[in-house]
């Protein structure tokens, strides 16, 4: 075994094995990309590594790190964020063996870099990973919760109101980056948004728009273009109820329940600035709208349980994913303090 960087030609094979790896237990969804190095390319100078067979040709596993600009405790720091660290769950002999090579690799690619600390997002219970990140010296900080909202019911009765929500489809980059920084620039690992003409590209080409009632708003990521979810496993109860539901919600307000193969299309809302907590009904039911236009399923934002409006959008979730901010400083460096930033971006 031997591990090298990524090119063109392993893309097939990257995204044969990501089909291998569903998330979820009994609600199992496969991602698909059309391009496996779409979440690479949002980063300038990536590193991409895969563990490879040199005997067979087979990928053993592969691991990515993006070089981000941050701020920490009120420093400019450059860090690197793992992302797609996962193995080939055909070739589960030696597993952590891979594992471990890959991060050794990285590291010294972090290290020519001169990147001052690596994080991530791990869900809760993926012990393997977060078991190799503390091995070397990671700590996991902070619960960060994707919330999953379906779109069949509203939010809001009051049309007036829902009504007078703006929606802007193109930004004033410079007034938004303003107002990003008196609401958010406080946080931890709020990032450098004027860093690079690449990331300020990638931000120009998700953004669906930016819904906003008074001084409340909240912006939708939108990757289905080059990234979505398969359904590849129900449980017995949905199976039974999806006929029931398909034919009750001619009539009711009642969610679509996927059959199998289907596939789920997904906003993620992100950027989330409540000045009264009235105003986000009235954002979401038009954000729901929107959704249903575009023949979006589910709504899922990323939020720390101390939030601004945290509490008001877990109720209205119907799944809720722990993940866990892992941390490691490569040099001398204080650990961030939650809620920190998430980037929408790093998705």
């Amino acid at each position: 075994m031997y591990v090298r960087a990524a090119t063109a030609e392993d893309n097939s094979k990257l995204i044969a094995i990501e089909q291998l790896t569903p998330q979820g237990e009994q609600i199992k969804l496969v991602s698909e990309r059309k391009d496996y190095f779409f979440r690479a390319k949002k980063f300038e100078d990536p590193i991409l590594l895969v563990a490879e067979d040199e005997t067979t040709g087979d990928i053993l596993g592969i691991m990515g790190v993006g070089p981000v600009t941050v701020r920490l405790k009120g420093e400019t720091v450059r860090g690197g964020l793992i992302f797609d660290w996962r193995s080939n769950p055909l070739t589960q002999k030696g597993l952590p063996r891979h594992m471990l090579r890959l991060w050794q690799a990285a590291q010294a690619e972090i290290a020519r870099q001169d990147l001052k600390f690596i994080f991530g997002y791990v869900k809760e219970d993926n012990e393997r990973s977060l078991g190799i990140l503390k091995k070397y010296g990671a700590q996991a900080l902070e619960t960060k919760e994707f919330l999953t909202i379906p779109v069949h019911a509203s939010f809001c009765k009051d049309r007036a109101a829902v009504n007078k929500v703006h929606f802007a489809d193109i930004l004033d980059w410079e007034e938004e980056m303003a107002i990003l920084q008196k609401s958010f620039g406080t946080l931890d690992l709020f990032p450098e948004l004027s860093q690079s003409a690449l990331l300020m590209a990638q931000r120009d080409r998700y953004l669906f728009g930016k819904f906003s009632y008074g001084k409340s708003a909240i912006k939708i990521w939108d990757t289905n273009a080059d990234y979505s979810q398969r359904v590849l496993n129900m449980p017995l109860l949905y199976k039974v109820a999806r006929p029931v539901f398909a034919v009750g919600s001619r009539f009711l307000s009642l969610p679509n329940i996927p059959k199998l193969g289907d596939e789920i299309r997904v906003w993620q809302l992100y950027d989330l600035i409540v000045d009264q907590p009235s105003d986000l009904n009235c954002i979401l039911e038009r954000v729901r709208q929107a959704a249903q236009e575009n023949n979006i399923d589910y709504l899922v934002i990323c939020l720390n349980s101390q939030d601004s409006g945290y509490e008001q959008i877990a109720k209205k979730a119907w799944v809720r994913l722990k993940y866990l901010l892992a941390f490691l400083p490569v040099t001398e460096l204080p650990s961030p303090e939650g809620p920190t930033y998430f980037d929408v971006s790093y998705l």
